[in-house]
């Protein structure tokens, strides 16, 4: 569905992929995201309906564990709550450490056009 959009968060323990209820990552597409705390993380909470960061809810349509390898979660979102989510990690301080120029200049507010 076009409509959805897939954002991985790294949320499970390392040592026995347990979801640990802590994201210090993300992953959208190409795009990967680091927290500026990476070695503790944010408080990452997920139900069957919505995922929670930096106390905000956002709706999810599906989920998925254990996507690439056991630390990481899969989750999909309508367009506008992903675009809702990937600002609040934004306005929190996380940065993109790897992806496509287009993404990078809209992360850091350098839009073109």
């Amino acid at each position: 569905m076009k409509s959805l959009v897939a954002i991985d968060f790294a949320c499970n323990d390392p040592d026995n992929g347990l979801f640990a209820g802590r994201a210090a990552m993300a992953t959208y597409g190409d795009v990967e995201i680091e927290a500026p705390n990476f070695d503790a993380g944010y408080k990452f909470a997920a139900t069957g309906t919505h995922i929670r960061i930096h106390r905000r809810d956002f709706a999810i349509y599906d989920a998925r564990d254990w996507v690439g390898n056991w630390c990481w979660n899969r989750y999909w979102l309508r367009r506008p709550h992903a675009k809702a989510l990937l600002i609040t990690l934004r306005d929190n301080g996380w940065r993109v450490t790897c992806g496509p120029c287009r993404f990078f200049d809209w992360w850091n507010g350098r839009e073109h056009g």
